[in-house]
């Protein structure tokens, strides 16, 4: 068998053709006689979609919504083998490869992925609603953090996710710098990773294993093992502290039903909806929710203001403005009126270990020390050393703190260009969520704003008294230690079944494949009567490179909808062709566009080269858009707001540069609702009262023009 092709089909946690050598890294090369581990892949020996998808998701395949997930796996698929061969958009005719498995598996593979290639998910026959899905097709890694100085003598309780899972694998990481020992036995079958070898343990045996600073160890659980009983033992606390370790889908099935959940979304007839309307409720392959009652959400716009809604949501009540003035993150916190809370998302692009930082970290452990799941994902590149010191200390003083640190990883093979991008394809999604036991104080916020201390205050402030805290510098350039005081904008929804709905949506990105970072899509399109559903707000998360950059689609189709006027606040505007081709279709129709932004970028990580690309931005379209640049004095605009014809608002984490629409995960709200874009109007006239017209006389370097006429170099921006 052809080496690279083994590499792709066993990158996407699906099992290997007949014939892959492969090293040990799955709980199949330890556990082969598992039921799973059996099971084919999506291969030349699966003879149409509905049969491979019957033998690769088992007994759950046979539905609509598995042969819909199936075509974004093989679609993926092909992306890979592509890239491993050189094939396809890498250069190569794939059919000069003489190799007969290699052929078949293409054309399977073809057949499979069809239905990705039009534009929008094609509708199915049947009911609208709910459905849970549990095929199991993914690699399931989560990091234990342990550290000998974490509540030394603390019982502590982690749960690991099997669920969709064919292999399961347990790092566990040392966040400390005393030696830890680990010792126990499991109910099920276990194999350990560490030291450079690799052995199993029985049921019931006993085993005992070390960890220094700096070292890793791995645990594969059979499908058997649902309970570890293990003790922490260190010359901190010799005589151990219990540690145990559950299989969480067993341990708290309320949780893995709202993992597993999936939505069938009615799609209403064309009849009697005009196009903006269709283009809302059509199905697509970017990953959206079902049309779900907007409610009055609260908007967002100050900075306190936005800051302030995540406290609430986890203290209970606001912090008052002498905290802010103050600043001291160690201030007192008055936990009598917080809320129980029973899971909460924390997910952003950067948690700082500042007085946001700090603070939100702070109102997580009281959370976290009464029991509640919490689930944080943020984006390693851009974590500096205090800021890994305060999420990996939470998390090993309370294992119940799961922390995800996004990486995404070019496949073998990959292009110079993807390879480079490693370095900056960003986990974007923007979104606080918290299920309380009294579903009236749950809450979700979805916006820009980040943990960062740049969302709150002008100018950095005094920290010199922690010295675990970030003491900001002011630079313009490529550091990481980079402080701007930025303009953003949020949106807070508090309708239960809302709130819920989205951290379920949530869960499909948290329940990602560990190796490849694909997620399962959230609903699939029900074909339904002519009725308009009764919701008017979806909720979006994009995965450009798992999709086919449905993300994309979904705007281009968005702009090309309108008739009258397009509103845009947005500070990265550095067009993909297609949007760039929408947006003048749009001109050629008579469309007005106005759009508010930040031309001069300085502050911002790499500054100099985004002000180049939105000058070119203005030097294109400045006679034809009414082109506006947030002036605030020394503040940075943030704020991503699309509006069209005074009928439908988009809220996000969606810059409108390439980044957004093929690298980074983001996610965001669209809103079809006349009387909510009125209560957005003001919210945007009071961007444009902040900011003065461009002059479309711009001056580019030329060193900036060379390196922008570079399509792969514009595309990584």
């Amino acid at each position: 068998m052809n080496r690279a092709i083994c590499l792709a089909l066993a990158g996407l946690g699906l099992a290997a053709l007949a014939g892959c050598a492969a090293p040990i890294r799955h709980s199949c090369d330890f556990f082969p006689d598992a039921k799973d581990c059996g099971r084919p892949s999506l291969s030349a020996d699966t003879p149409g979609p509905q049969t491979a998808a019957a033998a690769f998701f088992g007994d759950a395949g046979a539905r609509d919504y598995e042969r819909q997930f199936l075509a974004l796996l093989a679609h993926n698929q092909i992306g890979a083998i592509d890239r491993a061969n050189g094939t396809g958009p890498f250069g190569h005719d794939r059919h000069a490869i003489a190799n007969r498995d290699f052929q078949a598996t293409y054309r399977t593979l073809e057949r499979l992925a069809k239905p990705v290639t039009a534009e929008q998910m094609p509708a199915v026959s049947g009911t609208a609603g709910e459905g849970h899905f549990n095929g199991r097709w993914r690699v399931s890694r989560q990091t234990l953090y342990v550290n000998a100085a974490a509540r030394p003598s603390a019982p502590k309780t982690f749960s690991f996710s099997g669920l969709q899972a064919r292999s399961v694998e347990i790092v566990m990481r040392q966040a400390g710098k005393q030696p830890v020992e680990i010792s126990g036995a499991c109910d099920g079958a276990l194999a350990i990773r560490a030291g450079g070898g690799s052995r199993s343990v029985a049921s019931g045996a006993a085993f005992r294993l070390r960890l220094s600073a700096g070292q890793t160890a791995s645990l594969f659980p059979s499908d058997g093992l649902n309970r570890c009983s293990l003790k922490l033992s260190s010359s901190l606390a010799p005589a151990g502290a219990p540690l145990t370790i559950l299989r969480e889908e067993v341990a708290y099935p309320a949780i893995a039903a709202l993992d597993s959940r999936y939505e069938r979304c009615p799609v209403p007839g064309p009849s009697g909806l005009d196009e903006l309307a269709r283009v809302f409720y059509a199905g697509r392959w970017l990953s959206q929710s079902c049309s779900l009652p907007l409610g009055s959400p609260r908007l967002l716009r100050k900075s306190r203001d936005g800051f302030n809604a995540k406290v609430e949501a986890l203290l209970g009540a606001p912090l008052p403005d002498s905290a802010f003035d103050k600043a001291d993150p160690e201030l007192p916190l008055d936990f009598s009126r917080a809320p129980k809370l029973k899971l909460v998302y924390l997910s952003s692009l950067e948690f700082k270990a500042d007085f946001s930082g700090r603070v939100i970290e702070r109102l997580i452990r009281h959370h976290a020390a009464l029991g509640t799941k919490v689930r944080i994902m943020v984006t390693d590149v851009l974590e500096r050393d205090k800021d890994d010191a305060l999420l990996h200390r939470l998390a090993a003083d309370y294992p119940n703190v799961e922390l995800q640190e996004y990486r995404w990883r070019a496949d073998h093979g990959a292009p110079v260009d993807e390879q480079l991008s490693q370095l900056h394809k960003t986990h974007h999604v923007k979104m606080l969520a918290t299920l309380a036991e009294d579903p009236a104080r749950s809450r979700v916020i979805i916006g820009g704003r980040n943990i960062h201390d740049g969302f709150l205050f002008h100018k950095p402030i005094d920290l010199s008294r922690y010295p675990n805290l970030e003491q900001y510098g002011k630079t313009d350039g490529l550091s990481l230690n980079y402080y701007s005081n930025w303009s953003d904008f949020d949106i807070e929804f508090a309708d239960p079944a809302t709130v819920e709905t989205l951290a379920a949506h949530l869960s499909t990105l948290w329940l990602r494949d560990a190796d490849t970072n694909i997620a399962r899509p959230f609903s699939i399109p029900v074909r339904s009567d002519s009725r308009r559903p009764p919701g008017t707000v979806r909720h979006f998360i994009s995965v450009p490179y798992e999709d086919n950059h449905a993300l994309e689609t979904y705007f281009v189709e968005l702009i090309d909808t309108a008739r009258h006027h397009i509103e845009i606040v947005n500070p990265y505007l550095n067009l993909t062709p297609k949007l760039s081709l929408a947006i003048e279709r749009a001109l050629a129709r008579g469309v007005r566009i106005d759009i508010v932004g930040r031309i001069d970028l300085k502050g911002d990580i790499g500054g100099k080269l985004l002000t180049a690309l939105n000058k070119l931005f203005v030097e294109k379209y400045g006679d034809r858009i009414n082109i506006r640049e947030f002036k605030a004095p020394d503040v940075v605009l943030h704020s991503k707001i699309m509006m069209i014809d005074e009928r439908l608002v988009t809220i996000s984490s969606v810059n409108l540069n390439n980044r957004s629409f093929f690298h980074d995960l983001e996610n965001g709200m669209t809103v079809l609702d006349p009387a909510f874009y009125a209560r957005m109007q003001p919210v945007y006239d009071d961007y444009v009262a902040h900011s003065n017209p461009v002059s479309t006389k711009v001056t580019i370097p030329w060193a900036y023009r060379w390196l922008f006429s570079k399509g792969w170099v514009k595309e990584a921006f």
